[in-house]
């Protein structure tokens, strides 16, 4: 095999992905501008007549507040997003859908300088997402991905302020407003058809259907479980997810495990405190996909409509409000705010009705 020419200067190139030019030097890649415009053009010389010159100042580029969508792109991706979003070295499901508004912005406007970006092309990312079929709660959650991009090159690269401003002007999709789809809310399982699926669930597969229905914690909860999570001095265990949904907002989530669930809990419990309390019958780790998978599993075995692990958390919010009140159905989900909780724990009707009754 002939051996390759290290005296070769570094390939202008083309970013499939950005539809920009890029050049990689000892592993670094090198953004140009767009493809095989002038501008990119004269800074690949720039940059190969430095690297063959071997010159170590920093060759003059354009400022910051001049970079392209592609490029802002980048830069809060990689030195934001990723960072921000990766919980115990794992990137977060947040960060799937900051990819997916990425994917949108840079197909229309990946070599357009960020301060020239308006409302109007906010618009037709939004028609582009719509046009693909994506639901409106979607479509919304890409479109303030999009400002929240902006937002973070106003703030760290000098875009003008007025940029994000525009875009604020830009309102969220209402029902009816477009072609989006809206898909019925997640409601709670029903207790027949969770007792339905149990039978054809393994353990400990059935323990975690029963515990989670208890606990109203988070699939995710209850696949990272620990041994050394769970404070076990007192009646009432409590166990305190070291990774969880808010953990980045700087609040602590506490999972109160009442006597029922210390029953269901114990014949699993680690020998090492390090060790995840829940494995399959070969010992592998259940993640929380292997997980919800069994369940479907089981619903076909059974014959009933799928639902998901977080069906039963519904499940179980539903039932503390109706017996408990909302404020304490916030508090065992680990909600901040009571709307959330609404969203959660679905109206009881018939206490409603019989309260009614009893009016007159």
């Amino acid at each position: 095999m002939p051996r390759r020419d290290s005296t070769k200067p570094p390939s202008y190139r083309l970013h499939k992905a950005s539809q920009q030019a890029v050049c990689t030097i000892k592993g670094r890649d090198h953004y140009l501008g767009a493809w095989m415009s002038p501008e990119s053009r004269l800074k690949y010389e720039r940059l190969i007549t430095s690297y063959l010159t071997g010159e170590p100042a920093p060759l003059p580029e354009a400022s910051p507040a001049d970079c392209t969508i592609a490029e802002l792109c980048l830069f809060y991706l990689r030195n934001y997003a990723e960072k921000r979003y990766t919980k115990n070295g794992k990137p977060t499901s947040e960060i799937v859908n900051i990819r997916r508004a990425i994917r949108c912005l840079t197909e229309l406007y990946a070599a357009l300088p960020v301060k020239q970006f308006k409302p109007d092309h906010l618009e037709a990312c939004r028609d582009k997402l719509v046009a693909d079929g994506l639901s409106r709660s979607n479509v919304n959650r890409y479109a303030s991905i999009t400002t929240r991009i902006i937002r973070y090159g106003v703030r760290k690269h000098g875009i003008p302020s007025e940029v994000w401003w525009g875009l604020k002007a830009v309102d969220a999709l209402k029902p009816g407003e477009s072609d989006a789809p809206d898909h019925p809310p997640v409601g709670p399982v029903s207790d027949e058809d969770v007792e339905a699926v149990l039978p054809f669930l393994s353990e400990p597969y059935r323990a975690m259907v029963k515990l989670q229905g208890l606990l109203g914690c988070r699939p995710g909860e209850l696949t990272s479980m620990t041994g050394g999570d769970i404070d076990r001095s007192g009646v009432v265990w409590i166990y305190k997810p070291r990774s969880h949904k808010t953990q980045h907002h700087g609040k602590e989530r506490v999972i109160p495990i009442g006597p029922q669930a210390q029953l269901l809990l114990r014949p699993f419990l680690p020998d090492f405190p390090a060790q995840l309390v829940f494995r399959n019958n070969r010992r592998r780790v259940i993640s929380r996909n292997s997980y919800e998978q069994a369940i479907k599993k089981a619903c076909q075995k059974a014959g009933i409509e799928a639902w998901s692990p977080n069906q039963l958390r519904h499940a179980a919010a539903t039932r503390i409000r109706r017996q408990y009140g909302l404020e304490a159905a916030q508090v065992i989900l680990g909600h901040s705010t009571a709307s959330t909780t609404e969203i959660y724990a679905e109206r009881n009707i018939g206490l409603a009705c019989d309260i009614a009754l009893k009016l007159g």
